[in-house]
């Protein structure tokens, strides 16, 4: 029987697809809900299967891992996105199929899922939620005061697809909101009730800063010490993008030194980040371990593309092969 592994599904909520209960009953499935901690170890779980489904980017394929694989004859990948966790030259020097859902658009609801999480870490810290469920859950009553949004200035960094939503929710909250982007334009910052500024005003202005600029090789570390300490000390930052876009020292200095009030963090510089990194102990950052669009809905959509893709190839018909050059001496796989 085809031996299938799923690799570092978290929530262990995969199981519950009917896509992945179907695959299931078709092959030999096994799937791993921890991240494994080290390259043998990883090499170790993929031993003797043939087949390997990785959810987005937890997984790094890199050529030295894909020659310690032998058996494997299809990766399948969730998500848009083959970099950086995969290397598909490698990968198809090692004669693995590759395929990845390549008309994949990603739906309003994890766009609106992600701006919905935003709002949850602004509140959370804002009124000090944690705090004082932990002080009451401990015997307490009130301890912490926290502030109203009404009237406070929002700065949204990258008013794109996850951006926009969050400024609508800002203006629904009753704040100014300000907006910059590369290349935004007033006119379409007006379509989201924000006015189009220059990130220096921005981060001047604002009482929450939140970031949703794409990470680019122009964009790394973009948020650092000159940029926190433009910000007002009552300021809250939240990052829910990618954790590369922030230098990690300097938003710990920010907080550590009162530069900035808060910091609401989905994302992180090595995901997970090791038990005793310092945000987890932090009493100024509040967490969240990477869920933006991961709601049910968000989790169907990215993992049933890539399982489709699995049960085409036990098919004899594989579909979004990345390395179609391969196809020609690949031989059918079935499982009973």
């Amino acid at each position: 029987m085809t031996r299938v592994v799923l690799m570092e599904d978290y929530l262990d909520h995969a199981r519950t697809l009917d896509c992945v209960k179907e695959l299931a009953e078709r092959c030999e499935l096994r799937i791993f809900t921890d991240k494994a901690k080290s390259e043998a170890e990883l090499a170790s779980r993929l031993a003797g299967a043939q087949i390997a489904i990785t959810i987005r980017d937890r997984v790094m394929f890199t050529e030295s891992v894909l020659s310690r694989l032998p058996d494997l004859k299809l990766l399948s990948v969730c998500g848009p996105r083959l970099d950086p966790h995969v290397d598909l030259p490698a990968a198809t020097r090692a004669g693995i199929l590759v395929c990845r859902p390549q008309a994949l658009d990603v739906p309003q609801v994890i766009h609106r899922a992600t701006a919905e999480l935003v709002w949850a870490l602004i509140l959370g810290l804002a009124r000090h939620t944690v705090q004082n469920d932990a002080h009451m859950r401990s015997g307490g009553w009130q301890s912490r005061i926290g502030f109203g949004l009404a009237g406070k200035t929002l700065g949204v960094i990258g008013l794109g697809r996850v951006g926009s939503p969050v400024a609508q929710m800002g203006v629904a909250m009753d704040m100014k909101v300000l907006a910059w982007s590369p290349r935004l334009t007033q006119e379409r910052a007006s379509l989201w009730g924000a006015q189009a500024v220059s990130l220096q005003e921005l981060l001047r202005q604002s009482h929450v800063v939140s970031l949703h600029a794409n990470a680019t090789a122009q964009s790394r570390s973009m948020i650092g010490r000159e940029e926190f300490a433009m910000m007002r000390s009552d300021a809250l930052f939240i990052n829910t993008a990618r954790a590369a876009i922030v230098d990690e020292q300097a938003l710990r200095e920010a907080l550590d030194a009162g530069t900035i009030a808060g910091a609401g963090l989905d994302v992180f510089w090595g995901e997970p980040p090791p038990v005793d990194h310092w945000t987890r102990t932090h009493e100024k950052v509040l967490l969240q371990p990477h869920m933006g669009g991961f709601t049910h809905e968000g989790y169907e959509w990215l993992l049933q593309p890539a399982v489709r893709n699995v049960l085409a190839y036990l098919d004899g018909k594989p579909t979004d092969i990345m390395n179609p050059e391969l196809l020609p001496n690949v031989s059918r796989v079935t499982a009973p």
